[in-house]
C-alpha cells in the first residue's frame, strides 16, 4: 500500500496504482482486524465505495473518481456524526471521568488539570465535534465547515503528548471533497507560490524518484525506530497538516461558490448502509471497538448504558455477559482503570484463547465466578474462528474512576 501511495505520488493519473492502493487498504484493514482503528474503517468504507463505482462504470478514470465522491462525502458525515454522538453520553459529561479532560493533559503535559475549568474541554468537544458534520451539510456554510473541521483536528494533534497525525492526515483528505474546485485551485495555488520560493522542494521535484523513495523510507520504517525518529517524522507530519491547513484558511475569501453535495448512485448504498450498521454495533450489541466512537467513554455494556441520545438496544448478550473484575492474575487487567473495571466475557475468552492460563474472578449476574483453566474453576468457551477475527469490546469502568481508552 505504501509503495503503491509512492507511485502515485509520482503518477497521480496512474489508474492501475490507484485501484492497487485502495484495494490494498481495505485488505490491510480486514487482515488487522479486530484491532483495526476508526480511521482505517473510514477509509475501508471510502475506498470500497469508490472500487464499487468504478466497477460499475467499467472505468477508473476521474469520472468514474469523481462519481464516487457524494458517496464519500456521505460515509464521512455518518462517521464523523457517529463520533460527535457518541460524546453525548454522562461519562463524557463528567469532568473527573472524561476523556476530553484526560486528553487535555495530556497534549499539555498535565498544565490543564491545574486550572480547575470543570466541564470546559468536555462542552469544547462536544459543540466542536457537534457544529462540523451541521456545518459540512448545509450549503450556505460548508466551506467554513471545512475550515472549523481542520483547525479543530489540527489542535488536537498539535502536541506530541497526544499525537494523532494519522487520523487527522485521513479527516484532512476527506474534508477537502466539501470545497469547490474554484476553492481547491486557489488553495493549490496558495501552497505553490510558497514551495516555490523553497529550494528543498526545487530539488525534490528534480529528482522525484529519489524523493519518493526517502519519503517511503522515512514515513514507512523510520518512525518506528527510536524516539528522536517518531519525534522527527512527528514534525513533518504537523508541518504538512499545518500548511494544509494554513493554505485552505489564507484563501477562504478568494472563492464564493459552493460544493454541491452531488447525488449518490444505488450502487453505493449498500456500502453507505455498511457504514451505518458499523457504527450503529455497539448500541445493538455488537462489537464496541473501532466503530467511531474513539475516546468517547461511551458504556454501552451491561445494564446500565450511559448513551443520553441513542437508545441501546441489544440484538445479542455478548455486551450483557459482563464480568465485574474481583482479582485476575493477568497484570494488564489488574491496573486497567484501577482495576475498577468490567469486561465483557467474550473479550475474556479471546484472552484465554491467547493466554490459556488466564485466571478470572468476578461478578457475573450477580454471582461470583472464577474462571480458569484448574479444577474447579469454570472454562472459558473458545470462540468461533469469526468471533476471533471480527468481534472486539473493550473493558469499562464501574465506577467514577477515570479511565479513558481510544474505543
Amino acid at each position: 500500500m505504501v509503495v503503491a501511495a509512492a507511485v502515485l505520488i509520482l503518477r497521480p493519473t496512474s489508474r492501475r496504482w490507484l485501484c492497487v492502493m485502495l484495494t490494498a487498504q481495505i485488505a490491510d484493514f480486514v487482515a488487522e482486524m479486530p484491532f483495526s482503528p476508526d480511521h482505517w474503517a473510514l477509509l475501508a468504507f471510502v475506498n470500497l465505495a469508490i472500487l464499487i463505482t468504478m466497477a460499475r462504470r467499467r472505468s477508473a478514470n476521474l469520472d468514474a473518481l469523481a462519481a464516487s465522491f457524494p458517496a464519500v462525502r456521505v460515509i464521512m458525515l455518518v462517521a464523523y456524526s457517529a463520533s460527535a454522538l457518541a460524546k453525548y453520553n454522562s461519562t463524557f459529561m463528567e469532568p473527573v471521568t472524561s476523556c476530553a479532560g484526560a486528553i487535555a493533559s495530556l497534549a499539555s503535559f498535565g498544565l490543564t488539570p491545574r486550572m480547575e475549568l470543570g466541564p470546559f474541554w468536555a462542552i469544547s468537544v462536544m459543540v466542536a465535534e457537534t457544529s462540523i458534520p451541521i456545518l459540512l451539510v448545509l450549503p450556505f456554510t460548508r466551506r467554513h465547515g471545512v475550515r472549523v473541521a481542520m483547525i479543530f483536528h489540527f489542535m488536537l494533534s498539535a502536541s506530541p503528548g497526544f499525537a494523532v497525525p494519522d487520523f487527522s492526515s485521513a479527516l484532512f483528505a476527506l474534508f477537502l471533497l466539501f470545497l469547490s474546485i474554484e476553492d481547491i485551485n486557489h488553495v493549490l495555488d496558495r501552497i505553490k507560490r510558497v514551495t516555490d520560493r523553497s529550494s528543498v522542494v526545487r530539488d525534490a521535484r528534480r529528482l522525484p524518484w529519489v524523493t519518493a523513495t526517502l519519503a517511503v523510507l522515512a514515513f514507512g520504517f523510520l518512525g518506528y525506530l527510536t524516539p528522536a525518529a517518531r519525534a522527527i517524522v512527528f514534525t513533518f507530519c504537523l508541518l504538512y497538516l499545518g500548511g494544509m491547513m494554513l493554505g485552505v484558511l489564507l484563501t477562504w475569501r478568494a472563492a464564493r461558490t459552493t460544493k454541491a453535495f452531488g447525488r449518490v448512485l444505488w450502487v453505493q448504498v449498500p456500502v453507505i448502509v455498511l457504514t451505518v450498521l458499523w457504527a450503529a454495533s455497539p448500541y445493538l450489541g455488537g462489537r464496541t471497538t473501532g466503530v467511531f466512537t474513539m475516546f468517547s467513554g461511551i458504556r454501552t455494556e451491561g445494564t446500565a448504558p450511559n448513551p443520553l441520545l441513542i437508545p441501546t438496544v441489544h440484538l445479542t448478550d455478548w455486551q450483557e455477559d459482563l464480568v465485574v473484575m474481583e482479582s485476575t492474575n493477568d497484570d494488564a487487567i489488574e491496573t486497567a482503570g484501577g482495576g475498577h473495571i468490567g469486561i465483557p466475557l467474550m473479550s475474556l475468552r479471546r484472552m484465554a484463547m491467547d493466554n490459556p492460563d488466564l485466571e478470572v474472578t468476578g461478578d457475573l449476574h450477580g454471582k461470583t465466578v472464577t474462571f480458569g483453566p484448574r479444577a474447579g474453576q469454570t472454562k472459558f468457551a473458545p470462540l468461533e474462528w469469526w468471533e476471533y477475527k471480527f468481534l472486539l469490546f473493550r473493558p469499562v469502568v464501574i465506577d467514577k474512576t477515570p479511565y479513558c481508552s481510544n474505543s
